[in-house]
């Protein structure tokens, strides 16, 4: 199965692709649904109170709202403890946000319009409780939307890119870009930010064959360390194993053949980051030296401990 970029060009739905080259395509998976998301922890440096941001969608695949998470087990050490939650307070400093578009010569301007409508459900849902950045890539990694709590100016950011020049996929370059600046740009990277919640969500139509500075395995510490949520979505010549790689245990990957596919499958997760909570555990829970779990039915989390000690809650 050879295509040609334009050919690729003009393909639209994956029903349109010859079936010599639809055999070849990996199998429809994703892990997104029926999992309790931590986003994020944080601890008071005032009242040495313990915050937990979270979301998540039930064993249905529907999102969890306030009331199932004041259903939910908090455990220390496997002993059940106490816990307040509510919904986070808009204009909250919690969440810094990334996110990512493969602009390569085999995506059409119809599949990047349909990542866009992905995107702006993703923004249009979660709380304004976030800052964002909006990232695209071919062979080169550009920054089209440095950090900003303007949610009108990353909507706009995500929208068609008609200067983008396409050539190859430096998927690599662009997550490692988005999490730190190795690069030579005058900004943060995601990790860099001081906010106790990370997510960098990206999307790409083919493996990497581009990348020069980073690789996956290069990748893999800085997302363990900073306990980033990676959503990784794809679609196509995706490598759908290296994509559940890069997300590993904290976060999430979508592989469908075509980005209707990915529309379908993140829509409830999507609407389940508009109910997204913060409990609160106090230093008599022992949650300083202990593991922490969070139960709904059907699922259990385990809190990776907070990583920006240095960062103060609030503004």
């Amino acid at each position: 199965c050879v295509l040609s970029p334009d050919q690729l060009q003009t393909i639209s739905h994956v029903d349109e692709l010859p079936p010599a080259c639809l055999s070849l395509l990996p199998i429809p998976e994703d892990n997104l649904l029926g999992r309790v998301f931590v986003l994020g922890t944080q601890v008071d440096g005032a009242t040495g109170e313990l915050f937990i941001y979270a979301n998540g969608t039930d064993i249905n695949g529907q999102p969890l709202e306030l009331s199932d998470f004041q259903a939910a087990t908090v455990s220390v050490d496997d002993t059940p403890v106490a816990y307040t939650v509510e919904a986070v307070t808009a204009g909250d400093h919690i969440l810094s946000l990334g996110l990512i578009t493969d602009y390569s010569t085999s995506i059409g301007d119809t599949e990047l319009a349909a990542i866009s409508s992905v995107y702006e459900n993703i923004l249009t849902l979660l709380p304004q409780v976030f800052e964002g950045e909006v990232l695209n890539f071919s062979d080169s990694v550009v920054v089209r939307q440095d950090w900003t709590e303007s949610n009108a100016d990353l909507l706009a950011a995500i929208q068609l890119d008609g200067d983008m020049v396409r050539n190859n996929t430096a998927f690599y370059d662009a997550l490692g870009t988005a999490l730190q600046r190795e690069l030579a740009l005058d900004s943060d990277g995601l990790v860099e930010r001081c906010r106790p919640a990370h997510m960098l969500i990206a999307f790409t139509d083919g493996g990497d064959n581009a990348s020069g500075t980073y690789t996956a395995a290069a990748l893999r510490p800085i997302i363990d360390e900073s306990n980033t949520v990676m959503i990784m979505l794809g679609t196509l010549a995706a490598n759908s194993d290296a994509l559940s790689e890069l997300a590993g245990s904290n976060g999430a990957f979508a592989y469908a053949y075509d980005v209707s596919g990915i529309q379908a499958v993140v829509q409830n997760w999507s609407q389940s980051l508009s109910h997204m909570v913060k409990f609160t555990l106090s230093p008599a829970t022992g949650f300083d030296s202990g593991v922490i779990k969070i139960s709904v039915p059907g699922q259990t989390v385990t809190v990776s401990r907070p990583v920006d000690g240095f960062c103060e809650v609030g503004p």
